[in-house]
C-alpha cells in the first residue's frame, strides 16, 4: 500500500517541476490548516489574516497555471522554469515571515528548505543567485526585527547577532551542502548512464559476432563448393578466353568472400575464447612488433614504451591478433608513409597501450559506432579489426577507444588492462 500510494503521489515519469508542484500543493495545505495554531501564540493576528489568505490563494493560482503550463517544458526551459518557481516561493514565505514576526517566527527555518532545494535543484550561476537571494531576503527580516530589538526593553542585542549569524550559517550550509550533494548525484548517473551504454554496446557486439560467426559457419560451405565448380569450369574452358577471363573474376571474388567469412569466424572465436594468462607484457609487444615489421619493412615505427615492465592476465593470441590489425589500419591510414607510435605507459592501476597514425583521421560516423562489423572509412575494408580489438578488451576485462589527434592530424586506437603487478627487475 505504501509503495502504490508513494507511486500515486509521485510517479516515476515526474520531473523535478512537477515535483515542486506537489510539494507547494503540500505547502498550501500546511499553511492553511497552521494558520490556527500561529493565530494562538501571537504570531499572525487577525488583522494579518487577509494578507495569509491572499498569498495562499495567489500560490494555488499560481501552481494550478503552472501544473497546466510548465509542467513538461524542454530540456532547455526546466532550469529556467525552475528558477522562477523556487523564486516565487522564496518572496511568498519572506512575504509571510515579515507580516509575523520577521527573523524571530520560529518558522524562519522555511528559508533554510528554500536555501537547500535552490542548491538541489538548480546548478551553476542560478543556484549561486538563488542562495544570494535567500541570504538578501533573510538580512531584510533581519534587519526589520533589529529595528523591533531596539525599542524593546532589557534585550540584548548580542543575543539577537548570534542568532542571526547562527541563521546565516545554517542557510550557507543547507545550500552548500545540497549543492555538493547533488553534484556527486549528477556525477553518479552519468557513470552509471556510461556503464549501461557500454554494456548495451558490448552486448550488441558481441551478438554481432555471434551471428557473424553463425553466418559464416553456414556460409563457408557452399561458397566452397561453389569456388570448386568455377574452378571446374575455368579449367574445361581454356579454349575460350572470354569466358575464362569470367571465370577468373568469379574466382577472384570468391576467394575474397571466403576469406571474409573466415575472417568473421577467427575474430570471434579468437576475441572470446582462451585463458586469460599473466605475460609480461613489454617482451610480447616487442616480439610481435619484430614480426609485423617483417611483413612491413619499410613502415617507420617509433616505440615510446615506459621504463620498467608490468604484468597483465592477457590472451596472448587475441593481443597479437589485436596489435597486428592496429598497425595495419595505423599504417594504412599514413600511405605506408609517415611514421606510426606505438606507445606503452601505466595509468593509475591500468596499463594503456596507444597505436598512433598521422593519416587523415576518423569519421564522425566511425567513431559513433565503434566496434560495429563493416563500418570503415577504408575503400577496401570491412572494420572486422576494430571489432576484433574492441571484443578481445572486454575478453581482457579491459576498454578500446579510438579517437581523432587533438593535433588534428591522424587518429589514436587505445587498449587499456588492468595490471596484475609491477615486475621487479
Amino acid at each position: 500500500m505504501k509503495t502504490s500510494f508513494l507511486r500515486v503521489f509521485w510517479p516515476e515519469s515526474s520531473t523535478r517541476i512537477q515535483g515542486v508542484i506537489r510539494f507547494r500543493w503540500i505547502a498550501i495545505v500546511g499553511l492553511i490548516f497552521g494558520a490556527i495554531p500561529l493565530l494562538q501564540v501571537g504570531y499572525l493576528q487577525k488583522t494579518q489574516m487577509p494578507y495569509l489568505m491572499a498569498v495562499i490563494a495567489l500560490l494555488a493560482l499560481f501552481n494550478g497555471l503552472t501544473q497546466g503550463i510548465w509542467s513538461k517544458p524542454s530540456a532547455s526551459q526546466e532550469s529556467r522554469i525552475l528558477f522562477v518557481q523556487l523564486l516565487v516561493d522564496l518572496l511568498a514565505a519572506t512575504g509571510l515571515l515579515f507580516a509575523s514576526g520577521s527573523a524571530n517566527n520560529p518558522f524562519i527555518f522555511v528559508l533554510c528548505i528554500h536555501a537547500f532545494l535552490g542548491g538541489m535543484l538548480l546548478r551553476g550561476y542560478r543556484s549561486l543567485s538563488f542562495g544570494f537571494l535567500v541570504l538578501l531576503l533573510l538580512s531584510i527580516l533581519q534587519a526589520e526585527t533589529f529595528q523591533d530589538a531596539k525599542i524593546t526593553v532589557n534585550v540584548d542585542t548580542r543575543e539577537v547577532f548570534f542568532n542571526f549569524l547562527a541563521q546565516w550559517t545554517i542557510i550557507i550550509v543547507s545550500w552548500g551542502v545540497a549543492y555538493l550533494f547533488a553534484s556527486l548525484l549528477e556525477k553518479q548517473e552519468e557513470r552509471i548512464r556510461n556503464l549501461q551504454e557500454r554494456q548495451l554496446k558490448a552486448d550488441r557486439l558481441k551478438s554481432l559476432g555471434a551471428l557473424a560467426a553463425g553466418f559464416s559457419h553456414q556460409m563457408a560451405t557452399p561458397l566452397n563448393a561453389l569456388k570448386l565448380r568455377v574452378d571446374r569450369a575455368a579449367r574445361k574452358s581454356v579454349s575460350q578466353p572470354e569466358i575464362q577471363a569470367e571465370l577468373a573474376d568469379a574466382q577472384e571474388s570468391l576467394s575474397e568472400c571466403i576469406a571474409i567469412f573466415h575472417q568473421m569466424a577467427g575474430v570471434f572465436s579468437n576475441s572470446t575464447g582462451g585463458d586469460l594468462q599473466k605475460i609480461k607484457v613489454k617482451p610480447l609487444l616487442l616480439d610481435i612488433l619484430k614480426a609485423w615489421k617483417q611483413d612491413h619493412p619499410s613502415v617507420n615505427v617509433e616505440t615510446h614504451f615506459q621504463e620498467g615492465d608490468v604484468v597483465c592476465e592477457v590472451q596472448a593470441l587475441a593481443l597479437s591478433q589485436t596489435l597486428f590489425d592496429l598497425l595495419d589500419n595505423a599504417a594504412e591510414a599514413s600511405d605506408f608513409k609517415e611514421t606510426v607510435s606505438l606507445r606503452l605507459f601505466t595509468e593509475g592501476q591500468s596499463l594503456i597501450l596507444e597505436v598512433v597514425d598521422l593519416g587523415k583521421g576518423l569519421s564522425k560516423e566511425v567513431i559513433s559506432r565503434l566496434g560495429e562489423p563493416f563500418i570503415t572509412d577504408k575503400k577496401h575494408g570491412n572494420g572486422l579489426g576494430i571489432y576484433s580489438a574492441q571484443m578481445a578488451a572486454q575478453a581482457m576485462g579491459g576498454e578500446f577507444s579510438l579517437f581523432n589527434n587533438k593535433s588534428g592530424k591522424g587518429a589514436t586506437a587505445r587498449l587499456l588492462i588492468s595490471m596484475v603487478a609491477p615486475q621487479e627487475g
